[in-house]
C-alpha cells in the first residue's frame, strides 16, 4: 500500500505540478495554433503534393534535432536547456510575424518547418525535464494531471487560432505564440526556485567538467546513435518504435488525403478555417477522451486494449472513406485520428516507458520520439508518391493505411503484455517496495484531479 503524503509535501508538490502543467499547456498550445496556419498557407501556395516533399525535409531536421537535443542535454543545466529552446523559438516566430507579410518561398518553408520542429524539440525537452525532477512516486502522483494540460492547450491553441484568425491574421498570431514561449522560460525560472525551496524534487546538478587527460566530452555524432543503439538491441523498444512508426505513416497517409480534398476550398484564410474547425473538434474529442474514457480503458480492460482503440478505430474509417470519399468522410478520419492520439494512444505509449532503465527513457525516447518519427513520416511521404505515379488515386490509399494498422495492433497487442508480464513479475518480487506500473498508469488520468 502506498505511503501517505504528508499536507506539507502535497502543498509542495502541487505547486510545481501546476506549473509543470502549465509548462506542457503552452508547448502544446503553441504547436495547435500554429499548425492549420503553417499548413493553410503551405498548401494554398504550392498544393498539397508540394507539401509531401515538406514533410520529407523534416527528416533532416529531425535527424538534427535528436544529435542537438541530446548534447544540449549532455552539456547544460537542464533549466538552460529550455531557456535556449524558448528563446530561439520566440525569436524565430517574432520574425516570422514581421515577414510574413510579404511571404517569400523560404519564408513559407520556413514556417512550415518551424512548426514540426516546435513539438518535436520542446515536448521532448518537457519530459525529459519532468523526468529529471520527479521520482516514480511523484510520477505516480502528478503525471496524469500534468498531461492533461497538453490535452486542454491543445484544445485552446486550436481555438484561439479560429476566434482571432480573422481579427488579427497569421502574424498576430505569431506574436501571440512568441508570447507564449517566453511564458515557457518563465515557468521554468519559478519552477526552479521553488524546487529548491521545497526539497522534495530533484534539483538541478551541476555538469562535472572533463579532465584533461579524459576524453573530450560528448560529440553530436555519439549523442545521436546512443538512442539507436539501445531500441536496436530491445524486441521491446523497437515493439514501441513499430507502434511510433505504424501511426506516423497511417498519420501521413490520411493527412495527405485530407489535404488534396481540402484543396478544393477557395482562398487562403477559408482553407485556414476549415482546418481550424476540424482540428478544434479533434482537440475536443481529445478532451473528452482524456477526462472520460482514458482511466476507465486502462482500470477495466489494461493498457493493451488502451493501445488498440486508435489503431481499430482509423482501420473502421478507413473502410467508411473507400466505401464514400468525401471531404466529411476523411475530415471525420483526421478527428479521429488527433483526437484519439493525443489523449489515450498518447497515454498508453509513454506508459509503457515506465518499466526501462534511465537511458532508455532518455536516449531511446528521443531516438524513437524524434527520429523514428520522422523517418516514418518520410517512408509514407516516399510510398504516396511512388503509388501517385503509379495512378493510384487518394481513395485506394486507404487500402495501405489499413494494412500499416493491423502492424500498429501487432505491435500494440505484444509491447502490452510484454509490460504486463514484466509488471507483474516486479509486482511479485518487490511487493513492500514497487506496486504494479499499470497503477502508476491509472493516475495518468486527469480523473485523478479530485484525488489529489
Amino acid at each position: 500500500m502506498e505511503t501517505a503524503v504528508n499536507p506539507q509535501t502535497q502543498k509542495q508538490e502541487f505547486h510545481i505540478a501546476v506549473l509543470m502543467f502549465l509548462f506542457f499547456f503552452l508547448v502544446i498550445a503553441v504547436f495547435q495554433l500554429l499548425k492549420p496556419l503553417k499548413s493553410g498557407l503551405f498548401v494554398e501556395v504550392y498544393g498539397a503534393e508540394v507539401e509531401l516533399y515538406a514533410k520529407l525535409s523534416n527528416i533532416l531536421l529531425a535527424a538534427a534535432g535528436v544529435a542537438v537535443f541530446s548534447l544540449l542535454h549532455s552539456t547544460l543545466p537542464r533549466q538552460r536547456i529550455i531557456y535556449v529552446l524558448s528563446a530561439f523559438f520566440m525569436g524565430s516566430f517574432l520574425f516570422l510575424a514581421s515577414a510574413l507579410t510579404t511571404p517569400s518561398p523560404a519564408l513559407v518553408w520556413g514556417f512550415y518547418l518551424l512548426g514540426d520542429l516546435e513539438a518535436t524539440i520542446m515536448v521532448a525537452a518537457f519530459w525529459a525535464y519532468l523526468t529529471d525532477i520527479a521520482n516514480s512516486l511523484q510520477a505516480k502522483r502528478l503525471f496524469g494531471p500534468i498531461g492533461a494540460g497538453g490535452v486542454l492547450g491543445g484544445w485552446l491553441g486550436v481555438l484561439v487560432a479560429r476566434l482571432l484568425l480573422e481579427q488579427v491574421g497569421a502574424e498576430g498570431l505569431l506574436v501571440v505564440a512568441a508570447g507564449m514561449m517566453g511564458l515557457v522560460s518563465g515557468t521554468i525560472v519559478y519552477a526552479e526556485r521553488r524546487i529548491r525551496q521545497a526539497s522534495v524534487f530533484r534539483p538541478a546538478t551541476k555538469l562535472r567538467l572533463v579532465p584533461k587527460d579524459e576524453p573530450s566530452g560528448p560529440s553530436l555524432r555519439t549523442e545521436a546513435l546512443a538512442g539507436a543503439r539501445l531500441v536496436l538491441r530491445s524486441p521491446y523498444l523497437l515493439a514501441i518504435a513499430g507502434l511510433m512508426a505504424s501511426y506516423e505513416i497511417a498519420s501521413q497517409l490520411l493527412d495527405y488525403q485530407f489535404k488534396l480534398a481540402a484543396e478544393k476550398l477557395a482562398g487562403v484564410q477559408a482553407t485556414q478555417a476549415f482546418m481550424t474547425d476540424v482540428y478544434l473538434y479533434a482537440n475536443i474529442l481529445a478532451v473528452v477522451v482524456q477526462f472520460f474514457l482514458v482511466g476507465f480503458v486502462l482500470k477495466r480492460f489494461g493498457l493493451t486494449t488502451a493501445l488498440l482503440i486508435l489503431p481499430l478505430a482509423i482501420i473502421a474509417g478507413s473502410v467508411g472513406f473507400l466505401a464514400t470519399s468525401t471531404l466529411a468522410a476523411v475530415s471525420l478520419l483526421v478527428i479521429f485520428d488527433n483526437g484519439l492520439n493525443y489523449s489515450i494512444q498518447q497515454t498508453g505509449r509513454e506508459s509503457l516507458y515506465l518499466i526501462t532503465s534511465p537511458d532508455e527513457k532518455y536516449k531511446a525516447r528521443a531516438f524513437i520520439q524524434m527520429f523514428v518519427q520522422r523517418l516514418a513520416k518520410g517512408v509514407s511521404i516516399g510510398t504516396m508518391i511512388g503509388l501517385g505515379l503509379l495512378g493510384v488515386t487518394a481513395q485506394y490509399l486507404s487500402v495501405l493505411t489499413i494494412g500499416v494498422m493491423l502492424v500498429m495492433v501487432a505491435s500494440g497487442v505484444y509491447a502490452g503484455r510484454h509490460f504486463a508480464r514484466v509488471s507483474n513479475d516486479e509486482a511479485k518480487s518487490h511487493p513492500s517496495v514497487v506496486k504494479a506500473p499499470i497503477a502508476q498508469i491509472q493516475a495518468h488520468v486527469p480523473a485523478q484531479l479530485a484525488a489529489g
